[in-house]
């Protein structure tokens, strides 16, 4: 025989990781060119984010490399929010620095300069 299980109603946690993986990693969309060969055109950030990088370091920084990393940028900041994860600022902080997690400054040789004023 078989048993019959309830769904169980999705959290507000679910629907956000759903709400995630659809802004970060939309499905591949199929297409089909004219000489009927089948491909794939991917939107999630990883994969673009990779594309541009790629033409940066080829040296082609042109609008479609800076369009696709403002795309990205632009994605990321809506999922920010979804999750509201946001970051404190001290009120009394002079200044922000944005920094690549594994190439860490040291943070003791960090003083304020003109570029920062």
């Amino acid at each position: 025989m078989f048993k019959i299980f309830k769904m169980k109603p999705k959290t507000t946690a679910d629907v956000k990781i759903e709400q995630v993986i659809k802004l970060l990693f939309p499905p591949l969309e199929l297409h089909v060119d004219k000489e009927g060969n089948k491909f794939h055109i991917d939107h999630s950030v990883d994969s673009n984010l990779e594309a541009a990088l790629m033409d940066l370091e080829e040296g082609h920084n042109d609008i479609a490399s800076q369009k696709t990393i403002r795309s990205v940028s632009d994605q990321l900041i809506k999922v920010r929010k979804l999750l509201e994860a946001y970051q404190e600022i001290d009120a009394e902080a002079k200044y922000f620095i944005a920094e690549d997690p594994e190439d860490k400054m040291n943070v003791e040789k960090i003083q304020a300069s003109d570029s920062f004023n």
